[in-house]
């Protein structure tokens, strides 16, 4: 409305004026000639699945030593934990082989997804960019993204000619309860060659914590005295004392009485059974001179004392050290129509997993706990390259090639016990078409081959060999207000258990592994979705997506002890791949300075892949689990909203809020244990419950971002309630309350000659220093979060 008052007021004054008085005004102005290329277009662009984008002005407050903890405070997001050192970004309660990680165009090592202790290869801290797509991006990359993908830029390899020769970045930072870091990042350019290069150094030797490591219902007397599988987790044993007291019954052997001790060695009894409460009509038995009618126990056992197998300790998280190295390096040539890129990177991460585990006999010394630590390298090649057509139809083609070795090696203290290691080879290539106006569009197609082998006579995975393909299409129509877009992909994946000499573990894969080494399956995933603008600034939408995802190779082929895990794995050959059909619902309005957003998601599995309880162990203290399939539902809602306000001399003020929850049950069929349709069903009511155990609690959170010249102050509070919906471990999961986190970044930024800036900054983390032990962390009994962290350090810009 204002544009039109703002036209029809300037045609009445220009109509009001002789031509003559214009012509006198007129002066003639130089010609500037503005040159510059939009955007790429590509698939991820296209896909109108919901998403979230951190940019490095956001990164600043939120960057973390995982890529978990970087991305947990967006809505829908948690972070997976695995200790302080290590946490993978679980989306709407999916995480590991479900949710696609990539680092410049292509994705990481995923060993992580399938051990999920081992360290992702990523380092958010040289993070430009980092994309989340929280809806299924099958279609895009396959069964791993069938719970969403993660998207690291780090600028590796230039896309374009930077604007200065030479230029870059230096971090340098420390403090308490914190590790210290040093980094940089450069980039030049030569002609039209462009470099980049960049590395980072992180380090500390233990984290603190408020109060006990161990959480305080591992030493409930009540509770570890009727749940073994509690002990498990708490790494703690139950001493127990035997009693029995003769007074509480009637009668008793005369035999006894007369002869005593010699009486029970002669006939080898033992004392229960001399004494009786009813008399029997058998025997010889008479009145017991001791009988005393006020006590109330016979036999039994009482629990005498719990005893901690593993350290307790007060104030710090034991075993909690890390060092990780990293350094990367890309060099490309930009031309008028695209560019070509060669990048390298090498990562190395050492450290320890606050949980303990025992070498078998026949690897070590026999029930001797030591502390699990963790040593992970990687190398990665990336070819990445891009043709800009001067064709109006076709926008790009972009080719990428990464040939990635990792190895990862799990200690039990120093003694080496077994490794998990890859090399694999990665292509991908896009066609990005856009025929007419209101169309646009993406043909593609991957490719997957990866080894991995191992050593250790307890490796709990044999060698494996896995091959994916596949072709995709993603098209997207726009016309008037509404848009849609349509996908599909069709993909083959091979996965195959080279046996040679390896030992299976005494479980359920011991008797099928053999005969179902090679499995072959056949994915089809599709999405569809449209988008109404009824008015300016509110949009709603609708999506639908069918996703399927092949078994990984240890939901197949795990045999034995995975210490790092804290878990006995066995897998099962005869798993059939998950579908998952999801519908998502979302309104977004923008107006002014506001915005909100809501999203509801309902995805039903077919055939979910998990990893069930069974209730034992094989004598080594680790919970012995089987990887099951059963239907699932999952059901959701994210609501984000934020303000601006604009305060004058006082700076700019944004406000944001956000609530999240979500659901992970368990479909049965029947209505109770004595009618479910079938014994798969009525074992995983049983051990697993009604739901999924380790669900991501619900919670809300709200953040002020303060600026005012080179000030920048943010400060956040995200509330964790108690878990309510609570899955089995056997017994009923046991919910460790909510908690608060309360989180403070302050920035001053100044010029430092007449080319750089330097920025000063503190970063507070756990500010109230709370215990709080996320009910989706698999070691939340023996690690709770870090307590209270203050960072400091000075960043140079240049």
């Amino acid at each position: 409305m204002k544009f039109f008052v703002f036209l029809s007021v300037g045609l009445v004054v220009f109509n009001t004026y002789p031509t003559t008085v214009w012509a006198e005004d007129a002066v003639e102005l130089s010609e500037i000639h503005i040159t510059g290329r939009k955007t790429p277009q590509s698939g991820a662009r296209l896909d109108s699945g919901s998403k979230s984008v951190l940019y490095n002005s956001d990164l600043q407050s939120v960057r973390a030593i995982s890529l978990g903890q970087t991305v947990e405070k967006i809505s829908g997001v948690h972070n997976n934990s695995f200790g302080p050192n290590n946490g993978l970004p679980q989306i709407r309660s999916l995480t590991g082989s479900r949710v696609y990680l990539m680092q410049n165009g292509l994705g990481i090592s995923d060993m992580a997804g399938i051990s999920g202790n081992l360290p992702s290869a990523v380092e958010p801290f040289l993070a430009d960019k980092i994309t989340v797509q929280k809806s299924s991006a099958a279609v895009l990359y396959g069964g791993h993204a069938v719970g969403g993908a993660v998207q690291v830029e780090t600028g590796q390899i230039p896309q374009q000619l930077p604007e200065k020769n030479f230029g870059g970045k230096g971090e340098i930072s420390g403090g308490y309860n914190t590790p210290t870091t040093q980094l940089f990042s450069l980039t030049g350019k030569s002609g039209q060659i462009a470099w980049h290069i960049d590395g980072m150094n992180n380090k500390i030797s233990s984290y603190r914590v408020p109060g006990d490591s161990k959480a305080a219902i591992c030493h409930n007397r009540a509770e570890i005295n009727t749940n073994y599988p509690l002990t498990l987790l708490c790494q703690v044993s139950r001493n127990y004392e035997y009693f029995f007291n003769q007074g509480f019954y009637k009668y008793v052997d005369r035999n006894y009485l007369l002869r005593g001790k010699d009486y029970l060695d002669q006939y080898e009894l033992d004392i229960s059974d001399v004494y009786r409460r009813d008399k029997p009509s058998y025997g010889n038995w008479v009145e017991n001179p001791g009988y005393d009618p006020s006590v109330t126990e016979g036999k039994g056992r009482r629990l005498r004392s719990i005893e901690d197998v593993t350290p307790n300790e007060h104030g710090k998280m034991a075993n909690s050290h890390m060092h990780q190295q990293s350094v990367s390096a890309g060099v490309s040539y930009i031309g008028a129509d695209g560019y070509i890129g060669l990048g390298v990177s090498r990562y190395l991460n050492r450290y320890g997993v606050p949980g303990y585990a025992s070498l078998s006999t026949r690897a070590g010394k026999k029930n001797a706990l030591s502390p699990v630590n963790i040593e992970s390298s990687q190398a990665r090649w990336l070819l990445d390259g891009m043709y800009r057509s001067q064709q109006p139809w076709l926008d790009n083609v972009r080719f990428s090639f990464a040939h990635i070795d990792a190895a990862n090696r799990e200690l039990l203290g120093n003694q080496f016990a077994d490794s998990l290691n890859s090399q694999s080879n990665q292509g991908r290539l896009e066609i990005n078409y856009r025929p007419i106006q209101w169309w646009q569009g993406v043909l593609g197609g991957d490719w997957t081959q990866r080894r991995t082998n191992g050593e250790g006579v307890d490796r709990y995975l044999p060698d494996t060999k896995t091959i994916e393909y596949a072709v995709f299409a993603l098209q997207k129509f726009n016309w008037g207000n509404w848009s849609t877009d349509i996908g599909a992909r069709h993909g083959r994946t091979r996965q195959q258990a080279i046996l040679g000499n390896y030992q299976p573990g005494r479980g359920l894969n011991e008797g099928y592994i053999k005969q179902h080494n090679n499995k072959m399956f056949e994915l089809n995933s599709y999405q569809a979705a449209l988008k109404w603008q009824p008015a300016e600034g509110w949009e709603t939408g609708i999506r639908y997506s069918r996703s399927q995802r092949a078994p990984e190779v240890n939901e197949l082929f795990a045999s034995n002890r995975h210490y790092a895990i804290l878990t006995n794995e066995h897998g099962d050959p005869r798993l059939q791949p998950e579908t998952a059909n999801t519908w998502e619902f979302s309104q977004q309005i923008s107006w002014r300075n506001s915005r909100l957003k809501v999203n509801y998601y309902q995805t039903r599995f077919q055939d979910y892949i998990y990893l069930g309880q069974t209730g034992t162990d094989k004598g080594d203290g680790l919970p012995y689990k089987e990887w099951r399939q059963g239907d699932t539902r999952i059901e959701g809602m994210e609501l984000e909203a934020s303000h601006h306000f604009h305060l004058d001399r006082y700076g700019t003020l944004e406000a944001k809020v956000f609530v999240d929850w979500v659901k992970n049950s368990p479909v049965f069929t029947g209505k109770n244990d004595s009618n479910s349709s079938s014994w798969d069903e009525y074992v995983r009511r049983k051990n697993d419950g009604d739901y999924m155990p380790g669900l991501p609690a619900s919670r809300y959170g709200a953040s002020l971002v303060w600026s005012k010249g080179n000030w920048m102050l943010s400060s956040s509070l995200t509330h964790y309630l108690p878990q309510k919906h609570l899955g089995r471990v056997i017994n009923e999961e046991i919910s460790l309350g909510g908690y608060t986190i309360w989180d403070m970044y302050l920035n001053y930024s100044h010029q430092l000659g007449q080319s750089a800036q330097m920025e000063w900054f503190l970063d507070a983390r756990n500010l109230s220093n709370t215990e709080a032990r996320p009910h989706n962390s698999t070691l939340k009994y023996l690690a709770p979060l870090p307590g209270r962290s203050v960072r400091t350090g000075v960043r140079v810009s240049f």
